[in-house]
């Protein structure tokens, strides 16, 4: 029993699967961009960002650990 449209030495629908997964793939990755540029590309709110300098970003996120303060130790 032979398949219709697969005869023995052709590609007919190799190509048409190749071509069927490229277009997935490619509408996935536009869809994909579409949705960073919309939702991810810049920040919400434009204030966030205004006088957050890297360093002062670093020194909140790095502080150091508090030290533990000797007034609940008797001796």
């Amino acid at each position: 029993m032979q398949l219709p449209g697969l005869t023995p030495g052709s590609t007919g629908p190799r190509k048409s699967l190749k071509r069927e997964l490229v277009a997935t793939l490619a509408i996935k990755l536009l869809v994909l961009f579409v949705l960073w540029l919309v939702f991810f590309s810049r920040p919400a709110v434009h204030d966030m960002t205004v006088g957050m300098a890297p360093d002062r970003v670093a020194a909140a996120i790095v502080a150091p650990a508090h030290q533990p303060s000797s007034q609940g130790t008797s001796q």
